[in-house]
């Protein structure tokens, strides 16, 4: 009867060993699909943070020409703000000229009003959005905007105005 009976003493070595493995292969492929899938989830929310950026900047851009659509307002100063383009826009506000300056400076879209014939500075303006590049040309009664972020870049706009689009003169 002792002949049948088999005594089992532990593991042997090879045993343990092939757990270990598969144990170690099993987390490892665990790992693996954790750091994927991080990644993904990142790309997706920069490009999504990208587009909400690009989106806000088109807006205001689009909303400010809008408001402000009047005869001899609306003027580009080609090359205007640090040899970069810039939206200019005049108003007259409690008898006094206004010039509202729509730039993009270090990596972000500003806004300053400022009085006619002075330069804004990013001391007096505040930011809009996070931009890499805007891009402003025109013809006699339309302004083409192009905004970047990270290389990428909604449609470029394209804003017919009732009034003429001027050439910002300093």
């Amino acid at each position: 009867m002792d002949k049948f009976v088999r005594k089992q003493e532990g593991y042997s070595l090879i045993e343990m060993s092939i757990v270990m493995m598969l144990l170690l292969l099993f987390g490892l492929g665990i790992f693996m699909l954790a750091a994927a899938s991080t990644s993904s989830y990142e790309a997706l929310v920069e490009e999504k943070d990208n587009n909400e950026n690009l989106r806000i900047a088109s807006s205001y851009i689009v909303t400010k020409l809008r408001q402000n659509d009047r005869f001899e307002s609306v003027e580009i100063a080609d090359k205007g703000m640090g040899g970069k383009d810039a939206l200019v826009i005049k108003e007259v506000l409690a008898g006094d000229l206004y010039e509202t300056w729509i730039y993009e400076s270090k990596g972000s879209l500003r806004e300053a009003t400022v009085l006619n014939g002075i330069k804004p500075s990013d001391d007096v303006s505040f930011e809009i959005a996070d931009i890499d590049k805007m891009s402003l040309s025109f013809s006699e009664k339309s302004i083409y905007i192009s905004v970047e972020k990270n290389g990428e870049s909604l449609s470029d706009l394209i804003v017919t105005l009732k009034s003429e689009v001027l050439i910002y003169e300093e």
